[in-house]
């Protein structure tokens, strides 16, 4: 995004006062995203020496609203004051309240998915930009950005302001090459985002709320007296872009992707109550509401759990279904590091295998076939994708469902590495053709991953059985291997071989 001072059309109002000093204040509009008629703005009459106080107050006309002040003053308060000890121009920013209405879902083919994480662009080093190197941006058709907080007054919020709006980009780091300004006030990854969508329009941009983390609070803020304030207020600050105090960016987002893990179930806490089950339905179906009351069209979806012992009594999937636009199903993590001493395993196998020694035999069609018959409709069902392996290590032969002695060094935690990094080891690969699944073994450290062969399989299950499409989690994990996979197998059958 060009920043506000550039994108937006400024017109100087004509007052301005003279003080007997011969200091004088100027006042003008910019209207951001263009235009020329968005407001007004009016200094009180006055002329005085230095160091005088003239108060300017700011008037957005329809559909505008009155953002923030540049120039000689700052915030965004209105009115606002400001001490004249020098020639002084102030400038009052609007921008559209409401939204421009999201880009159209694509007319033909399947919904691929990725999670953007939040942290990436840190030690991970995987801005917005490389979403477009990697070539991922020319099939993906949505970006689910990962994650946005619930805060203690059980509002949504951001969980890294610096890193969602403040973060200044130079042009080398840049998806269109121009670097951030000092003076506009929405940079970071929402602003990258923005900039992506804009040569890529195919791509739908959702703020994916909770995950792993961050979900502790969705029981409270699910409540009846809870519902209707937090699912305004995640509303107001990702779909209309008030993000903060003279930060605003209507347009970055195009849907709401709620991951509560879990509704009347553990995840990182334990907190849930019972009537979580109902309060989800309600939730979602409040979230819908306010989502079709600033502009139909809107995403709406959920990242829900494959667990067998995960039924109809903690979520009733088919009742949520018939209010998403789509489920995606975490159809991974089946086995993994909480097994340290295995037995090893697959942990994203599409069909189940006779010989896996698990009591629940996990599998993606297995938790497919249980979504399917539960009443969630087929059309409905976006399978996830795996960029990322679970490993053991000190693994007898011949590696698949063995003892292990403990977990291999990853490069961010213990007994988990992404795609790209498995890919450049060199272990041997083997092909289960049972399962269809990839591991690595190089004797010793065994990795369960999902390879191109896996992928095109998927690729080909979800044409087969008319799902949705693939959620990849998450998208730094890959090297463009995996994508252009996904790419091939979206061109035609004839580029997927099994």
């Amino acid at each position: 995004m060009i920043s506000l001072l550039l994108c937006g059309l400024t017109v100087f109002s004509s007052t301005s006062h003279t003080a007997t000093s011969g200091f004088t204040l100027k006042t003008s509009v910019t209207c951001v995203g263009g235009g020329i008629d968005c407001g007004s703005v009016a200094p009180i009459t006055q002329t005085c020496k230095r160091n005088c106080i003239i108060t300017v107050q700011a008037s957005p006309w329809t559909d505008w609203r009155f953002d923030h002040w540049g120039g000689g003053a700052s915030g965004s308060a209105n009115p606002t004051t400001v001490r004249l000890t020098a020639d002084t121009s102030v400038i009052a920013f609007f921008v559209k309240s409401t939204p421009p209405p999201p880009p159209p879902p694509p007319a033909v083919g399947r919904e691929v998915i990725g999670y953007f994480i939040q942290w990436g662009i840190y030690g991970r080093d995987y801005l917005v930009k490389d979403v477009a190197v990697s070539g991922a941006a020319n099939t993906l058709t949505v970006v689910n950005y990962a994650f946005a907080g619930i805060a203690d007054n059980l509002t949504c919020s951001s969980l890294d302001t610096f890193a969602d709006w403040g973060k200044s980009f130079t042009a080398s780091e840049s998806v269109d090459g121009v670097g951030d300004s000092v003076g506009q006030s929405l940079k970071g990854n929402f602003n990258q985002l923005r900039k992506l969508k804009a040569i890529y329009p195919q791509i739908r941009v959702v703020i994916s709320i909770g995950g792993w983390s961050d979900s502790a609070r969705f029981s409270d803020a699910a409540l009846a007296a809870n519902r209707v304030k937090f699912v305004q207020s995640c509303v107001d600050m990702f779909i209309k872009g008030q993000f903060a105090a003279g930060v605003s960016g209507p347009g970055v987002f195009d849907g709401i992707d709620i991951d509560w893990e879990y509704p009347g179930a553990c995840g990182a806490t334990c907190s849930f109550r019972p009537e979580d089950k109902d309060n989800f339905t309600l939730l979602l179906q409040e979230f819908r509401t306010q989502l079709d009351a600033v502009s139909p069209g809107r995403l709406l979806t959920a990242a829900t759990p494959v667990a067998a012992s995960y039924d109809n009594t903690m979520m009733d999937l088919q009742k949520i279904s018939a209010v998403v636009d789509w489920l995606n199903l975490m159809s991974y993590d089946f086995h993994g590091s909480w097994e340290p001493n295995g037995p090893t395993n697959h942990h994203a196998n599409l069909y189940p295998n006779a010989f896996d020694p698990s009591a629940s035999k996990l599998s993606v069609d297995g938790a497919v076939s249980a979504y399917i018959g539960k009443g969630v409709p087929a059309a409905r069902i976006a399978i996830g994708l795996p960029f990322y392996g679970h490993g053991w290590t000190r693994v007898p032969s011949p590696g698949l469902y063995q003892s292990a002695g403990g977990l291999p060094r990853g490069a961010w935690e213990r007994g988990i590495d992404d795609y790209k990094v498995l890919k450049a080891k060199g272990y041997p690969e083997y092909w289960d053709a049972v399962a269809y699944a990839s591991w690595l073994y190089n004797g010793s450290t065994f990795w369960s991953f999902d390879s191109p062969q896996a992928v095109r399989n998927k690729m080909l299950y979800i044409s087969t059985k008319g799902l949705r499409g693939v959620m990849i989690w998450e998208l730094s994990g890959d090297d463009g291997t995996l994508t252009r996979a996904i790419a091939d197998c979206l061109a035609g059958i004839d580029k997927c071989p099994s």
